[in-house]
């Protein structure tokens, strides 16, 4: 158990920094009081299944990550560029957050229900096609 609480503090930490949040950014976003992560991070505490799952769904990545059995590059999967990009201040993450959520937007979108459906354009796709020409 001690280098399961060992590995926690030092994940948790590590990737709460990786995403430019503080104790209470992640706090926040995981609906567990700011010092609740304090304690989680120091050791004084070590946090429930539940805020477990919670922390890690706020940070992205998997239990296994939080506790060091996946090593954090693996458990994030992502493109190296975006690993970077999440290794960037809190602003920066958003402003590519939201240039990648625009630029999918406006991808076409297979249906798995449809055979051939892959063809199939997303209706905001035709229209900035149409507005392009």
């Amino acid at each position: 158990m001690s280098s399961i609480k060992t590995s926690l503090r030092q994940a948790l930490r590590q990737m709460r920094e990786m995403r430019g949040f503080t104790q209470a950014d992640l706090g926040n976003r995981a609906g567990i009081a700011p010092a609740s992560v304090s304690h989680f991070e120091t050791g004084q505490r070590v946090p429930s299944l539940d805020s477990l799952i919670k922390l890690a769904d706020a940070l992205q990545v998997s239990v296994d990550a939080l506790v060091g059995r996946a090593e954090i590059g693996a458990a994030v999967k992502l493109d190296p560029i975006f690993l970077r990009a999440s290794q960037a201040n809190a602003q920066t993450l958003d402003a590519v957050r939201r240039v990648t959520q625009a630029l999918l937007a406006d991808m076409e979108l297979p249906s798995a229900s449809a055979p051939g459906a892959g063809s199939q354009q997303h209706p905001r796709s035709k229209r900035a096609r149409k507005d392009v020409s």
